[in-house]
Order: C-alpha cells, then sequence, then structure tokens
C-alpha cells in the first residue's frame, strides 16, 4: 500500500467541518477583533486630537518638539506591539495547532 493510500487527502470542506478547526477559528478571529480594535482606537484617537485639540498637541516637550511627535511616534510603535503579539501567537499556537488539525484529518 502507498503512502498515499494510507494518508487519505480530506478536502479543504471537511477541515472547514471539524470542530477543533471551527474553535481555533473563532479564537484567531477574535484575537485579530481586538487587536483591530486597540489599533483603531490608538490611530482615530490621536487623529481626533489632532483634529479637535491641536492646542494639546502643540505643547512643547524636551528638545523643542511639539507633544504630538512622540505621540505619533508612539502609535507607530503600539501598532508594530500589536502586529508582534498576533505574529507570535500566530507562529506559536495558532500554525501549530493548524497544522495537528491537518495531521489528524
Amino acid at each position: 500500500m502507498s503512502a498515499e493510500e494510507n494518508h487519505p487527502h480530506h478536502t479543504a470542506h471537511e477541515m472547514l467541518q471539524d470542530p477543533e478547526f471551527q474553535a481555533l477559528a473563532k479564537r484567531k478571529d477574535g484575537i485579530s477583533l481586538v487587536l483591530t480594535l486597540i489599533t483603531m482606537f490608538v490611530y482615530f484617537g490621536f487623529i481626533l486630537a489632532l483634529a479637535f485639540a491641536p492646542d494639546a498637541l502643540s505643547g512643547r516637550v524636551a528638545g523643542g518638539a511639539t507633544l504630538g511627535i512622540p505621540l505619533g511616534i508612539g502609535v507607530i510603535i503600539i501598532c508594530w506591539l500589536l502586529t508582534g503579539i498576533y505574529v507570535r501567537w500566530a507562529n506559536t499556537e495558532y500554525d501549530q495547532r493548524v497544522a495537528r488539525v491537518k495531521e489528524r484529518l
């Protein structure tokens, strides 16, 4: 018996119907949603502050830069960190669990 016959191929539909895979996909969606909402809150909060409270961001901080500069850099850093959190989770948990589901099927 060949290796192909020992490991029958399953369709993508079968994988999508698998309860473990569905739970994993739901978790991925939840994590993605939370991180996306945090990113949007931080980004749009900064934009709204620029639009509606420019005086608050025009105050000078160390080195003569306005407060808006370090806050803008902070927005970028927070977005990088949130992306890093997702990538780390996907690489350490999600990918391994998907591989286990594939092996089981």
